[in-house]
């Protein structure tokens, strides 16, 4: 894996791991997740073997659901459906990333073509989060959905701020290093490394991070969320690196068809 996303890597935050974390609602969700892949009422024996977990833990979280209104449950076939509750919801998520399901066709196009880790990141504070992830099946350098990179200092976190405005930039580093007992400026050193990715116009192996691995990054066009998406590749540093220049123009393409046909 790369160094943006190998969980063995002491800078990587694992999902799951804060603590006072409330595993029940994430259940929920990772639930409402796997109906939108699977787009099929489902048993509660089906959605226990996906996840791992015990039936009786299924079923009562589903009855849980059922009872709020977030699920329909079809007694004679022991189906569960989600409720038109939530409807409003995911018309709003769809407006507000692109429309339909183009960032989910995204990623699979480009794991399709190009046979790679492929993943999707956010800025969340200090961190980038991968939010999805789409990787080989029985893949040696899996990781999960929710993992956590550093914002300075990785591709991931690299190819954002080369999508933000310098003034911006700069706020976000003197935000960071309010608490930094070393208040060195960071600022001159960023702005540099920001510039050459925006003229290489993706980002590799983080900024200024030697690894055994590579990474290769870039930030989605604008969209309503204005959340700044990142799109980025990660696989061993001799595979990867030395296809770097044709792995970017593959990423280029795919979203030139997918998010601006």
């Amino acid at each position: 894996m790369t160094d943006d996303v190998h969980p063995a890597d002491s800078r990587i935050s694992l999902p799951g791991t804060r603590r006072n974390l409330a595993k029940s609602a994430t259940r929920a969700l990772e639930v409402l997740e796997y109906f939108a892949g699977m787009k099929r009422p489902l048993r509660a024996t089906e959605i226990s073997h996906a996840f791992g977990w015990h039936s009786s833990s299924t079923d009562q979280l589903l009855k849980t659901m059922v009872d709020s209104g977030y699920l329909i449950f079809e007694a004679a076939r022991k189906l569960y459906r989600p409720s038109p509750r939530l409807v409003r919801f995911g018309g709003w998520l769809t407006g507000d990333y692109y429309g339909g399901e183009r960032l989910y066709r995204l990623l699979n196009l480009v794991h399709s073509r190009s046979g790679e880790i492929v993943t999707l990141a956010v800025r969340q504070e200090d961190q980038m989060q991968v939010v999805d992830i789409v990787q080989p099946v029985n893949s040696p350098h899996a990781a999960p959905k929710g993992v956590k990179v550093p914002l300075i200092g990785s591709a991931l976190g690299g190819a954002y701020l080369a999508s933000r405005a310098d003034g911006d930039i700069r706020q976000i580093i003197e935000y960071l290093d309010r608490h930094r007992r070393d208040r060195q400026d960071r600022v001159p050193g960023i702005m540099e490394e920001v510039q050459a990715i925006r003229v290489r116009g993706h980002a590799s192996g983080g900024i200024g991070v030697e690894t055994d691995n590579w990474s290769i990054a870039m930030a989605l066009p604008p969209c309503d969320a204005d959340v700044g998406i990142v799109l980025g590749f990660a696989g061993p540093t001799r595979r990867i690196r030395s296809h770097e220049a044709e792995l970017a123009a593959l990423m280029r393409r795919c979203v030139a068809e997918i998010l601006m046909p």
